[in-house]
């Protein structure tokens, strides 16, 4: 290898060394969800055609294995260990920081009020029951249900199929309320929906 070479890969490694010691303190600063993400993104993003730093680091490691294969062919098992390290860091590393970043855009199950916590001050179901049931038949034709009354609804049927887990249509029934309702927000699906209707019930309830 000539000097020039030599100078031209420590250039570029300090480059991205100086770089990669850019994001170490970033990532130490206490990122938020968003920000998480989005440094996640750019080490592994398979959105994008499996862009980002790591598919690019393997891409370094394939060529490396090329050139010793070229050079050196009788330095096979040097090959196959380059090989793998590519695969390992486009696949392996990759795959898991692409499934750490999904995990991150669903809020995990203690972010969720208990269905005991959401309903806590919520009124007897007979009671909603027989609310649900007056606005619906008292209002008016062709005009959309409010937000309360889905909200409402959801949370209702949600209470019901909580009281006997074994009865499928009532979880079914309360499954489809509690989509309607992400409709009516125009929320992503990145949760359980009945999980949602848990979440704004006790949200509706402290501030109504």
């Amino acid at each position: 290898m000539s000097q020039l070479d030599q100078h031209r890969i420590n250039t570029a490694t300090h480059t991205i060394r100086l770089g990669l010691d850019d994001l170490l303190r970033e990532a130490r600063t206490g990122l938020d969800t968003a920000d998480q993400r989005h440094l996640l993104r750019r080490l592994y993003d398979p959105a994008n055609g499996g862009t980002g730093l790591l598919p690019l680091l393997a891409e370094i490691l394939t060529a490396a294995s090329a050139a010793v294969g070229e050079w050196q062919p009788n330095h096979e098992s040097a090959t196959e260990a380059l090989d793998e390290a590519a695969a390992y860091v486009a696949d392996s590393a990759g795959h898991r920081i692409n499934t750490a970043c999904n995990l991150l855009t669903r809020p995990a199950a203690q972010d969720w009020p208990t269905a005991e916590q959401a309903y806590a001050k919520a009124p007897s179901t007979i009671s909603e029951v027989g609310w649900t049931v007056r606005t619906a038949t008292e209002r008016p034709f062709g005009t959309e249900a409010s937000r309360e009354f889905w909200l409402r609804k959801a949370a209702l049927l949600d209470r019901i199929a909580l009281t006997d887990e074994h009865i499928r249509d009532a979880a079914e029934a309360a499954d489809r309320a509690a989509r309607r309702l992400m409709d009516v927000d125009d929320a992503a699906v990145i949760c359980d929906p009945r999980h949602y209707v848990r979440q704004q019930y006790a949200l509706w309830t402290t501030n109504p």
